[in-house]
């Protein structure tokens, strides 16, 4: 299976040359690049890379600070620092705090390449060990809750906390995520089109007598949902910034650009609303049952 990466570097050139280098030589994909520390966290969390190639030296957020606060909130892919950075108690509190490799800069190419194919093939033996435990052992995958009743204990909170509980779209919400678990712990490394999802709880409503129940009807209610959850959430950072709740769901949930958007809307209703990333919130959610389980 080909490996993600994600690039962290404020130096364009720097970003090229890796995306080339990867590419060119068959070492996977690259998902995303940033250029600045300001939401990287965030962003690791999205997408969830394999690998994240990241610069010690960065603006707004320093590399070693994006890897400890990744980690904190539950990422398990693994950290190779880039930087021309020489102060070996800088380079030592890196490895202290994750990384795998470090790769001084200016880049040899060789070495590179040589230290990415190997990290990616300590990532495809991990997998297959993992893959014998879960099969012949009987030992849970990474991320297995260890019952469908603390699941959903945990989805109930979250959907409490940023006020979507009596919604009428919240069920159809709770359905989908508790299908994309599932579809991760039988595919741990697979991507999913939320389409099929849609599509799966609407045959489910069509058997229940639920005739007029259509795909388009559980994606537009799933939808209606997360809008209220970014009017909710954007409402308390809106009445105070500092609010536990804002913080905590303002940037796992939603893009913080689109809820400041959607703060800006409330004070005037000229501009636009904030929109919503179906697949960000659920993936949020699901990182922070991860995170749940292992508390």
């Amino acid at each position: 299976m080909s490996n993600t990466f994600f690039i962290i570097d404020d130096d364009i050139n720097i970003r090229k040359m890796l995306c080339n280098l990867i590419s060119k030589n068959n070492l996977g994909r690259v998902v995303a690049e940033l250029n600045s520390g300001e939401h990287a966290v965030e962003e690791i969390l999205f997408y969830n890379p394999d690998i994240v190639l990241i610069d010690l030296l960065l603006p707004f957020k320093d590399g070693v600070q994006i890897i400890e606060a990744a980690k904190k909130e539950g990422f398990h892919g693994k950290f190779i620092m880039i930087s021309q950075v020489e102060d070996q108690h800088m380079i030592a509190r890196a490895y202290e705090n994750g990384i795998v490799f470090f790769i001084g800069k200016p880049i040899n190419m060789i070495e590179a390449i040589n230290v990415i194919r190997g990290v990616c093939h300590n990532i495809e033996l991990e997998r297959s060990v993992q893959l014998i435990k879960s099969a012949v052992l009987g030992i849970p995958r990474e991320g297995q809750m260890s019952s469908r009743t603390s699941v959903n204990d945990t989805i109930t909170q979250i959907f409490t906390d940023i006020g979507i509980i009596g919604e009428s779209g919240s069920k159809d919400l709770m359905k989908l995520i508790n299908k994309i678990l599932d579809f991760k712990k039988q595919y741990p490394f697979a991507s999913y089109q939320l389409q099929d999802f849609y599509h799966q709880i609407a045959e489910e409503e069509k058997d229940l007598g639920n005739v007029g129940t259509h795909t388009k009807t559980i994606e537009q209610r799933i939808r209606r949902t997360i809008l209220k959850a970014l009017e909710n959430v954007s409402a308390l950072g809106y009445d105070d910034y500092d609010n536990n709740k804002f913080v905590e769901y303002s940037t796992s949930l939603f893009d913080l650009k689109q809820v400041k958007q959607e703060m800006k809307y409330m004070e005037n209703a000229l501009e636009e609303r904030g929109k919503i990333n179906i697949r960000k919130f659920i993936e949020g959610i699901v990182v922070r049952i991860n995170i749940q389980k292992n508390d």
